[in-house]
């Protein structure tokens, strides 16, 4: 998982910002977090604070590392920040996977333009490049040695070039970068808040163009009327040919049949985008998610129901929004809830309170908004 993250000079964070991961002491709601990292978390904070970039700067890594992959247009020429004399974002990851810490830091002038690279793991740097003094790399990787470590003009990231040049020895450290690698493949940041059928995201390409493809496909139409009838929205939902001659999902009415993905209210329709990509939860495609304004379309109660769906889900998610309301310790717990404004702090750094169970964290967090 992600344990620590840091950016600079990404969008509109000029200096570095920093979200800590660590977990805390806390004897409930333990499934919220896995290995002393926060496994579930969500982030509050005004508009234009930064959390859509905050999740963008995140998931970074998979527009160096995954072929092909799908991200917002508007990322190529809005990728660094606005102020004088800024030539490179950089960016800090540190992971901890299977009990091991990775840390991989960079700095890149585009959205696909890499000027340096570090990888350590367990303590140990096994690549390194930086092409500001040299366009050669140090590789220490065991079955790497006759790779060419003179790169020349390539952009390529060294990652991506040693993974896909050398046939590594079968040994820990080659199966950590290829875990590493397998996380970031399966990174993804994701809203609901347009009009395209898969909601806008970041991440590998998903091989289709529409939600219902997707959960025809799985066998899942029953158990996606299930959902939004858990949802507060009763129907009946059946499998029918569209005007384009392809499977669709439809409202059955009886006599009337309606698509799905036209006749749907925008609130349904964020539902079905978010369904979409929990049966990627549940096939463990991805690995980590940002789910950026998760509720813009919900009710308080379904949105609660929404985060107990998402904290049943083995991948790490942070999820961003506006409303108090699933502040709570009966959801997540004081060291999963942030605050960007500015910088970013769980909520427990924010009070001189020690903060337990029985706390009413929206009460504590409108106290120290007001």
């Amino acid at each position: 998982m992600l344990h620590k993250f840091s950016v600079k000079n990404f969008r509109n964070f000029a200096d570095w910002l920093t979200l800590d991961l660590s977990s805390q002491q806390y004897e409930f709601n333990g499934q919220a977090v896995h290995d002393g990292v926060v496994e579930h978390g969500m982030i509050y904070g005004p508009n234009g604070g930064g959390k859509s970039n905050l999740g963008l700067a995140m998931v970074d890594p998979v527009l160096h590392l995954v072929d092909s992959p799908s991200y917002l247009s508007n990322l190529d020429n809005n990728y660094l920040n606005g102020g004088p004399g800024v030539k490179m974002a950089e960016f800090v990851f540190e992971f901890r996977i299977d009990g091991v810490d990775i840390v991989y830091y960079y700095g890149k002038k585009s959205l696909d333009q890499l000027v340096y690279e570090t990888l350590t793991i367990d303590n140990k740097k096994v690549l390194e490049i930086d092409r500001r003094q040299s366009t050669k790399a140090s590789i220490k990787l065991q079955g790497a040695e006759s790779l060419k470590s003179d790169v020349g003009d390539s952009n390529i990231s060294l990652l991506k070039y040693v993974h896909n040049n050398a046939l590594l020895d079968d040994t820990p450290t080659k199966r950590q970068f290829e875990a590493l690698l397998d996380f970031i493949e399966g990174m993804v940041f994701f809203r609901s808040l347009s009009t395209t059928r898969t909601g806008e995201y970041v991440g590998k390409s998903i091989g289709v163009k529409r939600l219902s493809q997707s959960i025809i496909d799985s066998g899942s139409v029953k158990d996606f009327e299930a959902f939004l009838r858990m949802a507060g929205i009763e129907c009946s939902l059946i499998v029918d040919i569209t005007t384009n001659g392809e499977k669709g999902i439809y409202f059955d009415f009886g006599e009337t049949k309606l698509e799905f993905g036209i006749a749907a209210s925008t609130g349904t329709l964020s539902l079905g985008i978010f369904y979409f990509w929990w049966l990627r939860f549940q096939s463990k495609e991805i690995t980590f998610a940002y789910i950026d304004e998760f509720d813009a379309f919900y009710h308080h109660a379904l949105a609660s129901s929404i985060v107990v769906k998402v904290t049943e889900s083995d991948c790490q998610t942070i999820m961003t929004t506006h409303n108090t309301g699933v502040m709570s310790n009966d959801l997540l717990r004081p060291d999963c809830y942030f605050v960007l404004d500015k910088d970013i702090k769980p909520i427990t750094a924010l009070t001189g309170k020690e903060l337990r169970k029985a706390h009413n964290l929206e009460k504590i967090y409108k106290g120290m908004s007001s």
